[in-house]
C-alpha cells in the first residue's frame, strides 16, 4: 500500500536527513504544481524535459525531483507568454505533476553524488585514487588510476557505456590514458590549472567548458608542451544525469512505500 504523504511532507522529510547542514535556497524549491498533492510515486532526473514528464506520467510518479529549472530559465516570468513555457505548464497542471528543484544541497553534500554517478556510468569507480584525506568521493577526490589504454579505445568505450554520440575531445586519439580527473558541471579555467598541477594525470573528463577559456588554454597547453595529454567533453546532461540516479538511490535509503524512479534525459543531440 502507498504511504499517504503529500509532496510537502516528503520533501520535508528530505530536509530532516540532513539535519542542521540544510541550508535554505533560493535553487532548492518547488518549481510547480501543488505541494500539498498526495505523492504516488517519485521520478528523478537531470532536466525536466518534455519527455521526462511524459516518462513519469505513463510510470503513475506525479513528484519530479530535477537539477535544472522548470522551464528553460531561473526567471520564470520571462517566458511569460512563450508558447514552449504555455505548452509545458499546461501539461504539468493537466497531469497534476509537482516538479520540485534539488541542486544546492545534493551539491553541498560531504560526497559529491554528481561524481559518483558518473564514475559508476563509466565504470570507474573501483579506480578512485583519493587526493585528500576527505570523504569518498568529496570533490578533491575526483582523480582515477585507469588501466592504460588509448584515448581513441577509452573514447569508444564511453560512447558505449554512457550510450551516446555527441562528444568532443581534445588530443591525440593514440595518446596513452592512465590517470584521469572528472569534472560534472561547468568547467572553469581555475579548476583546469588545479587539475594539471598533478603530472600524472592525462585525462580530463568534463561536461562542458567556455571553449575561448579552458578548452583554448588546453589545446595551447599541448601545442607547446606536446601531446601527451586529453580532454573530453561529454556535454553537461551526459555528465550530470547519472548524479539523479544517485539521488534515486539516496531518497529509497528513508522513504520506502513510494515508488522511486530514475529516468534519464539524455542526450538532445545527433551528429552529422
Amino acid at each position: 500500500m502507498l504511504e499517504q504523504i503529500t509532496a510537502q511532507q516528503l520533501i520535508d522529510r528530505v530536509k530532516t536527513q540532513f539535519g542542521t547542514n540544510w541550508k535554505d535556497s533560493s535553487t532548492d524549491v518547488f518549481l510547480a504544481g501543488d505541494p500539498d498533492t498526495l505523492v504516488t510515486g517519485i521520478a528523478t532526473s537531470f532536466t525536466p524535459s518534455i519527455e521526462v514528464l511524459k516518462k513519469s506520467v505513463s510510470l503513475g510518479n506525479n513528484l519530479v525531483i530535477t537539477q535544472q529549472p522548470a522551464y528553460y530559465s531561473q526567471q520564470e516570468t520571462y517566458m511569460v507568454g512563450d508558447p514552449a513555457y504555455q505548452f509545458k505548464r499546461d501539461y504539468i497542471e493537466k497531469n497534476k505533476l509537482v516538479l520540485w528543484r534539488y541542486y544546492d544541497n545534493w551539491n553541498n553534500r560531504p560526497s559529491d553524488g554528481q561524481l559518483i554517478g558518473l564514475a559508476k556510468a563509466l565504470g570507474w569507480d573501483k579506480y578512485r585514487s583519493p587526493h585528500v584525506n576527505a570523504p569518498a568521493y568529496a570533490r578533491p577526490n575526483k582523480y582515477f588510476n585507469l588501466p592504460v589504454s588509448t584515448l581513441r579505445d577509452t573514447v569508444a568505450e564511453f560512447k558505449k557505456r554512457l550510450n551516446i554520440s555527441a562528444l568532443r575531445v581534445i588530443g591525440n586519439p593514440a595518446t596513452r590514458i592512465t590517470k584521469a580527473a572528472i569534472s560534472h558541471g561547468m568547467f572553469k579555467l581555475s579548476q583546469l590549472q588545479e587539475i594539471l598541477k598533478d603530472p600524472e594525470v592525462n585525462l580530463i573528463v568534463i561536461a562542458e567548458a567556455i571553449e575561448w577559456e579552458a578548452c583554448e588554454y588546453f589545446r595551447d597547453m599541448l601545442t607547446w608542451k606536446g601531446q601527451d595529454k586529453a580532454m573530453v567533453l561529454l556535454g553537461r546532461a551526459t555528465a550530470e544525469d547519472p548524479g539523479y540516479k544517485e539521488v534515486a538511490l539516496w531518497l529509497s535509503t528513508f522513504i520506502k512505500d513510494l515508488p522511486i524512479t530514475w529516468i534519464p534525459a539524455d542526450e538532445p543531440f545527433w551528429v552529422v
